[in-house]
């Protein structure tokens, strides 16, 4: 049964099923050597064998598959003590590369770890159920085989996403270390961008989603748990401790020092404060100092 596909892609694809197969390899099963006349995915369901691609060896083991790609030469064997058993599915068409590819499959990383393997095996059970079945089965089968490789792609998407949310984070501990340690200066959103690579619109975004706070509020708190630790630690005035946390107008410093912490520096002195100036930072897990 042929498919088009033409939502992924900006060229149309087609897909046909032509196989699909389940087998519990002997351990004496000989290698099999062969160049693919098509597309073959297997499921690993117990034991474990041997894929050799293009002078790489990969273990293949449960709750793993595999892709062997249309044209290319192949080697693979059961292991002798732990024979693999699996389930397959053959299949040709037109740019089905691109279709795999969105499924996170890679002619130089043809096997990938599954989680919630359970799932795709229960897709495979039914995609061979009915594909020897009526021609209304095999439509069934059909569907069954696109749900399988929607599950692909949206595992892969989980993990691009996963793979951006890192790399924000990253670029946020990086711009937070370099707060820290130029706090006393004038960082503006433009000197801060910068200073990162990035547009200030960017720089904004980072930090309202990962912060839920602009760069100007977090080198503001930052600055006042600077004065906080200054006025719990030393002898220093409200104009030194000023001057030490970026504020050359001590007026400006006390008015900020109390929109933030609800007093006045003096009070804040006068009552010998035992809290800890930098546990909001810890309680994000963003302490870089």
């Amino acid at each position: 049964m042929n498919i088009s596909i033409e939502s992924l892609s900006e060229e149309k694809c087609t897909l046909d099923i032509v196989k699909v197969g389940s087998e519990h390899c002997s351990p004496k099963k000989g290698v099999v050597d062969r160049v693919r006349p098509n597309y073959s995915l297997h499921f690993v369901l117990f034991g474990k064998g041997t894929l050799i691609a293009d002078d790489k060896t990969y273990t293949v083991n449960r709750g793993e598959a595999f892709l062997l790609y249309e044209g290319e030469h192949y080697n693979y064997y059961p292991d002798p003590r732990d024979p693999w058993s699996y389930m397959w599915v053959e299949v040709k068409g037109k740019n089905l590369d691109k279709i795999f590819s969105f499924c996170g499959f890679r002619k130089d990383n043809c096997c990938m770890y599954l989680n919630e393997f359970d799932g795709y095996v229960s897709l495979m059970q039914e995609l061979l159920a009915a594909f020897d079945a009526s021609e209304t089965q095999k439509l069934k089968g059909a569907a069954y085989f696109l749900l399988l490789l929607s599950r692909f792609i949206e595992r892969e998407n989980e993990k691009q996403h996963f793979s951006k949310d890192i790399r924000k984070k990253r670029m946020l501990r990086d711009i937070l270390i370099y707060i820290n340690n130029n706090f006393y200066m004038d960082l503006s959103n433009e000197t801060l961008a910068r200073e990162s690579g990035i547009s200030v619109r960017t720089l904004t975004s980072l930090f309202m989603e990962v912060l839920n706070m602009t760069p100007v509020q977090y080198i503001t708190s930052y600055r006042i748990s600077i004065a906080c630790e200054r006025f719990q630690t030393t002898e220093m005035n409200v104009g030194e401790v000023s001057r030490w946390a970026g504020y050359e107008d001590e007026k400006y410093f006390s008015r900020i020092f109390k929109k933030e912490k609800g007093m006045t520096p003096q009070e804040y002195r006068k009552n010998q404060q035992k809290e800890d100036p930098f546990g909001w930072l810890k309680d994000r897990n963003i302490d870089f100092r």
